[in-house]
């Protein structure tokens, strides 16, 4: 249902490339946009959600239940820790940040779509807006939500974020 609204919002807008995490659930929703575009979608492994390693799969509770000691460190600075075989938010930025710069450099001036999960979207903002990215919880990113950044010569520009086509009853 919402990546159908995202699919129509962008129905009549000029795609020129699409690139998505390789999920399933983002597979889908590129899958409905390209429906309305004469092109197909590109996969991206640097597009996929940070690597929760060992916790990967868990709920908040079984980690703090599983990983007491970890569960507090985890929580006592977010960016930099990083759970047994999994990634810190600052490899998950350094990561999402060289996919979509090359993507950029590949398709400068175009239109891009890029779908990828929550993690990912909130580095890329910080990043994009000189954000430290201790700050990249504060940013809220609702699932098939929209977010557009114009990526400038000299400087980024955020336009919208976390935007439901729904809502304003497109």
């Amino acid at each position: 249902m919402q990546a159908g609204d995202a699919a129509r919002y962008l129905a009549n807008t000029t795609v020129d490339a699409i690139y998505a995490s390789p999920c399933r659930r983002t597979d889908m929703t590129a899958a409905m946009i390209t429906e309305r575009h004469d092109i197909s979608v590109q996969f991206e492994d640097g597009l996929v959600e940070r690597n929760f390693g060992v916790w990967e799969g868990l709920y908040f509770e079984e980690i703090e239940s599983k990983y007491p000691g970890l569960y507090k460190d985890w929580k006592e600075n977010q960016a930099a820790f990083k759970p047994e075989n999994g990634e810190s938010v600052y490899d998950l930025a350094e990561r999402v940040s060289g996919t979509v710069e090359r993507i950029i450099g590949l398709h400068h001036g175009q239109t891009v779509i890029v779908v990828s999960h929550v993690g990912p979207i909130r580095a890329l903002i910080t990043k994009a807006l000189c954000m430290p990215i201790e700050a990249y919880r504060r940013l809220s990113i609702d699932p098939a939500s929209m977010t557009t950044v114009d990526y400038g010569k000299s400087q980024n520009n955020l336009i919208f974020l976390n935007f439901h086509a729904r809502h304003w009853g497109i």
